[in-house]
């Protein structure tokens, strides 16, 4: 039996999707690819994109890939299209098994903006069964009561409530007339709590949404990993993910890389790739760093 295996995340894509990436994942080591969502606009033509893709995946929607249905607060067909494209492979209130690394991943609720509220039960009533944030909490906890591993990895679009309320903080709101606050999820935060008195341990979670970049009234670049009791946050949201390198040679895509052995994360990676499939940067996150943070915080 493997005890290692390689999980690859692929941040908030915002449209940022070539077909670079999928050779360079189609003739990839890893065990896994995870997407962490606002793949588009309720673009259904790049999730095509992404259900073709040729490797084993798991993905958890954002709130861009249902824009249109919250705003409207009722779900419109491409969203039905894109839930019936993915099946699946939607990781929403769900598990994975990942028997290489000793572990399970559970999905969180999808389509999150942030904040305390659901902000459209309507959506989540018709697709999932659940109108309050208690409802999801016990659904996350449910899923991961059920799971193979005692060891998980928790994949979400956004971050738990409880991790800082500075505009800077991984999960903090940078945006608005006030900025400031915590713009995590109490749903899963709560959830954390659960499944932690149920006896098993999340290693990690892996949420996005909240950008690299602070708003431009703020300025400068979010905090985007930390620890906490145990437990690492991993936020890959670098948009845009594809940019030009700054010697001017050509472009690179982002990713992130970890490392999971025997049911604990060994290493995590970020990696810029260029076109030809090679590994240009690597920039470790470092885990002795964060441990040290975490006793002055």
């Amino acid at each position: 039996m493997r005890s290692r295996a390689e999980i690859l995340v692929v941040g908030d894509l915002h449209g940022c999707w070539c077909e670079e990436d999928v050779d360079f994942l189609e003739n990839g080591s890893q065990d896994i690819v995870l997407f962490v969502g606002d793949l588009g606009d309720e673009d259904v033509a790049i999730v095509e994109r992404i259900v073709d893709l040729n490797v084993e995946k798991a993905v958890i929607l954002g709130n861009h890939d249902a824009w249109q249905s919250f705003s409207n607060k009722q779900p419109t067909d491409k969203l039905r299209r894109i839930l019936e494209l993915v099946g699946d492979d939607h990781l929403a209130y769900g598990v994975r098994e990942l028997p290489a690394a000793g572990i399970s991943i559970v999905g969180a609720r999808p389509f999150t903006w942030g904040g305390l509220d659901l902000r459209s039960p309507e959506v989540y009533g018709e697709f999932f069964g659940v109108r309050t944030s208690e409802e999801s909490a016990a659904r996350i906890a449910a899923a991961a009561a059920g799971a193979d591993h005692d060891d998980l990895l928790v994949l979400a679009h956004n971050g738990p409530y409880g991790l800082g309320s500075s505009p800077s903080s991984i999960y903090g709101k940078d945006f608005g007339k006030r900025p400031g606050g915590d713009w995590g999820d109490r749903d899963l935060a709560d959830a954390l709590r659960s499944i932690a008195d149920g006896g098993k341990r999340v290693r990690a979670v892996v949420a996005g949404h909240m950008h690299h970049r602070l708003h431009p009234q703020i300025g400068g670049k979010r905090a985007r990993f930390a620890k906490r009791d145990g437990c690492l946050y991993l936020n890959p949201a670098i948009v845009p993910r594809i940019c030009r390198a700054d010697d001017g040679d050509g472009h690179r895509r982002h990713y992130l890389r970890m490392i999971w052995e025997a049911g604990e994360m060994t290493s995590a990676d970020e990696i810029w790739v260029d076109r030809s499939g090679r590994i240009r940067e690597v920039d470790a996150v470092r885990f002795r760093a964060l441990r040290s943070r975490q006793k002055h915080s």
